[in-house]
Formats: structure tokens, C-alpha cells, sequence
């Protein structure tokens, strides 16, 4: 074993790691135990992105790696130097990692990521990370939800969920593309920033299931997919993880539409 090793508990399994080792480490060994930080709920966030960039975009005839990415992503954010390396033909960028980084360093490169994998020239849908201590905070719990109301919200990215019945509601009117412009206006005109952040949640929340009634039959999952993306940046700038004026480009981007569109 290490001299120094980190457990996140997850599981039962982690928790049968730790006792193992406790079992066996040495007289003296000093243990500590803290709840989890914003920084590693962000540094699981980040690699997870960093990861469906990696699979999905090709850059210029090249697939890179995750670290590949984040070295990308990092130098961008910090305007990295660039210098010549030792070996001839060889450039470095300097100050690129990612340990040293604050919360807020952080949270933009997140925003930085989602803000790239807006861009049509090379789209990426991110998958939220799951935390498996809460329920998903992203979709509705069933208590939320009327009996008998089968309408779902936008689908996260990967999900599927199933549209309201044709003519149960003004679904049948609108097309995909509307539909998606419809969600954009919605839930960005239900993003409130500042006061009370569970009461914004709840009423993001609220507009979801809202938008999710509008939803026509049949929609393409790449459809909800970016409806779900929306829904998740709009949740950032409540969560304050995003500041609204660069989750506007993202959202108009993902929806098709012009950012005074949006704003309307």
C-alpha cells in the first residue's frame, strides 16, 4: 500500500476497501475523514466532460485523449505561454495544470467546455454526472409528479423519455425545431440568479415539467438531448456556476436561434 491513499465512498464497496485497509496499516497511521468538496464534485464534472469531448470530436483528423483535452482546455482558459522545447521541433505550454486551480478557475473551464461543445463545428452533448448520495436532482421525483402524468421533462443526454400522447396537448402543433426553440425561451425565462437558490431551482424544476408537456410525439432523442444540455446550463446559472451572459450563447447555440431570440 501507498503512503497516502484517497477513498470517495460511493459504495459498500468502498466502505469494505477502507476497513481493509484500516486492518492493516500501521500503528501511527493517521486517517481523516471530511465531506466531499465543491472541488471534487467539480473535478468529477470536468473529467466526465473532458471525456465525452474526447469520444466525440475529432480535432483536424485527430482523435486526442482526455488529458490531451484538459491540457487544451487549461491552456486556453489561462493563456498558457508556449516556449520551445528541448528537443528541436517541439513547443511547450507552461503553466497548464489543473491542481492549482481555484473553484472559480474551475467552474470556467467547465463553462468553457460546455461553451465548446455548443459550437456546430463541433457539437458535444454532455451527460450530467450522477451523484449517488441524492436523488437525480435533474429529473422529477415520482412524489413531484400528478398520478397519471406520463408527460416527461427533456431528457438528459442518454435518456430517453416518453412524449405525451398525440392531441393531449399542443404538442401535436409544433415541430422539433420549434419545440427546441420553445424550451430554450422556457427555461431561460424561468433561470432566476440571486435570492433564494432552492425556490429558483423548484420553479426551473416547475418549467421543466412544463416544457416537457409541450414535447412532440416522436421527437428525436438528439433533440432532447439538447433540450436536456439547455436545461442543464440554465441550472448552472442558478446554481451560480455560470454567469448569465455566457450561458446565453450557449443555450441560443444549442437551441439554433439568435440570442435575442432567445431573449425576447
Amino acid at each position: 500500500m501507498t503512503t497516502r491513499a484517497t477513498v470517495i465512498i460511493n459504495h459498500p464497496s468502498d466502505r469494505e476497501q477502507v476497513a481493509r485497509w484500516a486492518q492493516k496499516v500501521e500503528a501511527g497511521t493517521i486517517v481523516e475523514f471530511r465531506k466531499k468538496t465543491r472541488s471534487n464534485e467539480q473535478n468529477a464534472k470536468l473529467h466526465a466532460m473532458l471525456g465525452e469531448v474526447a469520444d466525440q470530436v475529432v480535432w483536424y483528423g485527430v482523435k486526442l485523449k482526455v488529458e490531451d483535452w484538459k491540457n487544451m482546455f487549461t491552456a486556453s482558459l489561462r493563456k498558457a505561454q508556449v516556449v520551445p522545447g528541448i528537443d528541436p521541433g517541439t513547443v511547450v505550454p507552461l503553466g497548464i495544470h489543473t491542481s492549482t486551480m481555484t473553484v472559480d478557475e474551475m467552474s470556467n473551464m467547465i463553462e468553457a467546455i460546455y461553451a465548446f461543445g455548443a459550437d456546430p463545428e463541433h457539437p458535444v452533448i454532455f451527460k450530467e454526472p450522477k451523484d449517488p448520495d441524492q436523488p437525480n436532482s435533474d429529473e422529477p421525483s415520482p412524489s413531484s409528479e400528478p398520478a397519471g402524468d406520463t408527460a416527461s421533462a427533456p431528457a438528459a443526454a442518454g435518456e430517453d423519455s416518453d412524449p405525451p400522447p398525440p392531441g393531449s396537448s399542443p404538442a401535436a402543433s409544433l415541430t422539433e425545431a420549434e419545440w427546441l426553440k420553445t424550451a430554450a425561451r422556457m427555461l431561460w425565462s424561468a433561470t432566476n440568479v440571486g435570492g433564494d437558490t432552492d425556490a429558483n431551482l423548484a420553479i426551473l424544476n416547475n418549467q421543466r415539467l412544463a416544457v416537457g408537456d409541450l414535447c412532440p410525439p416522436e421527437t428525436a432523442s438528439a433533440i432532447k438531448e439538447k433540450a436536456g444540455s439547455i436545461y442543464r446550463v440554465c441550472k448552472q446559472a442558478v446554481l451560480s456556476e455560470a454567469p448569465p451572459h455566457r450561458a446565453v450563447p450557449v443555450i441560443a447555440a444549442y437551441a439554433g436561434m439568435d440570442e435575442k431570440e432567445l431573449q425576447a
